[in-house]
């Protein structure tokens, strides 16, 4: 239900322009209002409430106290060169990041976006570094059995060169790490594949902007797959799949100057 407050709406207009799905209208006095037979059609994608420069507009039980007010964006400059100095971390601290910062990293998730507006990605985020051990121990188990049948050579031949480092107990799957987050997503989310990358991607830059280091787990993605034993340890929500993994950590290893990007392509106009 969208409510609007009579008193405070100016008849600007702006909550209709900028509706999506184009479920509010405005009434004869000029004050926008939801009918009821458009209102399944609602995405509660709270645009409106956003949008709304006098705060008159509800969305769903949302008020405009309820919502952070505008804070000072990143200078441009700033923001590139966060993007410049992002490397993957494999190197980390053995110890616990402080509960404060996994709390800010935690609470973050809920402003990443999704098709269609479908906010029911599930993260199930490893929080202790003990924890980490059981994933890393029964990995590891799995992997080295793998190896002895020669499957491992068979099915992922491009990773022989890591099968003697593996078996020697180097943890090539989680680096180490203290930490790591999982996104899972209904099997039929109608944007499936894209919504666990695209919240990760949210959840790894503003890990950088805190210190964090981070790094993409694909290898963790399969071994979920293939080990039942670690999937249920992750007690995720029936029906749902994974669909992205990222570790994260204090970093034991700092750069002293961004990359370049000489492999980068751009088309221009010509």
């Amino acid at each position: 239900m969208i409510i609007v407050n009579p008193e405070k709406c100016l008849r600007c207009s702006k909550c209709i322009k900028d509706c999506i799905v184009e479920v509010l209208k405005a009434g004869s006095d000029g004050i926008p209002f939801l009918a009821p037979e458009l209102e399944k059609y609602c995405l509660n994608c709270q645009h409106c409430l956003a949008i709304c420069p006098s705060g008159a507009l509800s969305c769903h039980g949302v008020t405009p106290e309820m919502c952070p007010a505008p804070g000072k964006r990143p200078a441009p400059q700033e923001m590139l060169n966060l993007l410049q100095m992002r490397r993957s971390c494999r190197l980390y601290k053995d110890e616990n990041l402080p509960s404060d910062t996994m709390t800010a990293l935690k609470n973050a998730l809920a402003w990443t976006p999704t098709g269609c507006n479908v906010h029911n990605l599930f993260f199930r985020v490893i929080e202790d570094k003990e924890e980490m051990a059981f994933f890393r121990e029964e990995t590891s188990s799995m992997l080295k059995k793998l190896i002895k049948t020669g499957i491992m050579s068979l099915i992922y031949p491009r990773f022989k060169r890591y099968l003697a480092e593996i078996m020697g107990g180097k943890d090539v799957v989680y680096r180490n790490a203290p930490h790591m987050i999982i996104a899972a997503v209904p099997q039929k989310a109608p944007c499936k594949e894209a919504d666990p990358w695209i919240a990760l991607s949210y959840f790894d830059l503003y890990a950088q902007s805190l210190g964090v280091g981070t790094c993409w787990c694909g290898f963790a993605v399969h071994a979920f797959k293939w080990n039942r034993k670690l999937k249920k340890h992750l007690r995720l929500p029936p029906g749902y799949r994974i669909g992205a993994v990222m570790l994260f950590g204090a970093p034991a290893v700092s750069y002293a100057r961004a990359t370049n990007p000489v492999n980068f392509n751009l088309e221009e106009e010509k």
